[in-house]
């Protein structure tokens, strides 16, 4: 389990890496941009574009990935039993701005139970891609907890369908929970 946990850290280094240097490729774009004006190319000014309005869209995610990478290497992985809850806290300032009929107060938290009898409770981040698998909502899921502070990330065990590989997610520490609370 321990390699596996190695393994899993290693590739979440390399993709962290990759990501930030896929963010950063706006300034190789913004030269090739430079360059394009001065020799009057619309096609590569065209390219040098869209490598730029890329990069500015990838380089926020890669950077709180990078982040994140760095807090679970300090700190470590965590084994734990985690479930996936949805809590109605009020909307804030923008919820006069959400769709009608979607809840602008409903947060995804995670429920962790630490081997020892301590939890936590973590704040799901806002991510398109990293979501938690579905079975997490109905029970708690094996899984390992790493990072601190506003740079947590839950690994699960696996999903419920493809390949079993952990899926990562972000989070953010709440709070500290008893013993045996919700």
């Amino acid at each position: 389990m321990e390699a596996e946990l190695a393994r899993e850290l290693e590739r979440v280094g390399a993709v962290a890496l990759r990501a930030t240097a896929c963010g950063m490729a706006w300034v190789v774009g913004l030269v090739v941009l430079l360059i394009s004006y001065s020799s009057g190319s619309d096609i590569l000014a065209f390219g040098a574009f869209v490598v730029i309005a890329v990069s500015v869209g990838f380089t926020p995610g890669a950077v709180l990935w990078w982040m994140r990478y760095e807090s679970v290497r300090r700190t470590g992985w965590r084994a734990v039993t985690v479930q996936a809850v949805f809590v109605s806290e009020p909307g804030g300032c923008l919820a006069a701005f959400s769709r009608p009929g979607m809840d602008s107060g409903r947060k995804l938290d995670y429920v962790v139970r630490y081997r020892d009898g301590d939890g936590a409770r973590l704040r799901g981040g806002a991510s398109l891609w990293h979501r938690p698998p579905p079975l997490a909502f109905d029970r708690a899921q094996p899984g390992w907890v790493g990072g601190s502070g506003r740079s947590c990330v839950v690994l699960f065990a696996g999903g419920g369908w493809g390949p079993r590989r952990p899926r990562a997610v972000p989070a953010t520490f709440l709070a500290d929970l008893p013993a045996g609370a919700q």
